[in-house]
């Protein structure tokens, strides 16, 4: 038997139930591997489901390898990897974002920025600071400069049609760097 706790920012629950002893192994080799206690692993894995893997189906989106993308985008000249960018940028994450927050917000955009592009659909590494009046976010990516160039077009995109703004993007052949401003407060 496995006993699983749950946290959120306030309180956690106890719950206990019985998994197959060949899962459990895995489990455990697994935190083991990672430094990690099974509690912590199945929180992370909870926490995928919940964010992400629960809504999959119902946004139609598949996994592909990482080198089937990058080899689309390789094949294609650097304007139309942003053109590309440009016109997946439209609609798409409009469509995920409601489904997934019920509203579109900037918080509910750099959400799926980070989330659902980086951390569950693996485009690259995010990072975030805010400096003054003005948001950084930074995507680390393995797709080269076609890959920044359609990322480009597709935040680009993205911000201008959910949220109306024109942000400032600056690209090299492994990341992206988002600058926002803040309104004064």
């Amino acid at each position: 038997m496995l006993l699983l706790t749950t946290f959120s920012s306030s309180t956690s629950s106890v719950r206990s139930f019985r998994i197959d002893k060949s899962f459990a192994e895995i489990l455990h080799h697994e935190a083991d591997r990672m430094g990690i206690s099974i509690n912590a692993m199945m929180n992370s894995i909870l926490k995928q489901y919940t964010e992400f893997t629960r809504f999959q189906s119902k946004l139609d989106m598949i996994v592909i390898n990482r080198s089937i993308f990058k080899n689309i985008l390789r094949h294609l000249e650097e304007h139309q990897a942003y053109d590309l960018g440009l016109e997946m940028g439209k609609e798409l994450p409009n469509d995920i974002i409601l489904f997934w927050k019920k509203s579109i917000t900037i918080d509910s955009v750099i959400e799926y920025i980070e989330k659902i592009l980086c951390i569950y659909g693996r485009m690259g590494t995010y990072d975030e600071m805010t400096e003054l009046n003005t948001r950084i976010l930074v995507i680390r990516h393995r797709l080269g400069i076609n890959g920044s160039k359609f990322l480009m077009g597709y935040l680009k995109s993205l911000f201008i049609n959910m949220l109306g703004l024109d942000t400032d993007i600056q690209i090299t052949d492994y990341s992206i760097k988002i600058q926002l401003q803040l309104e004064n407060k």
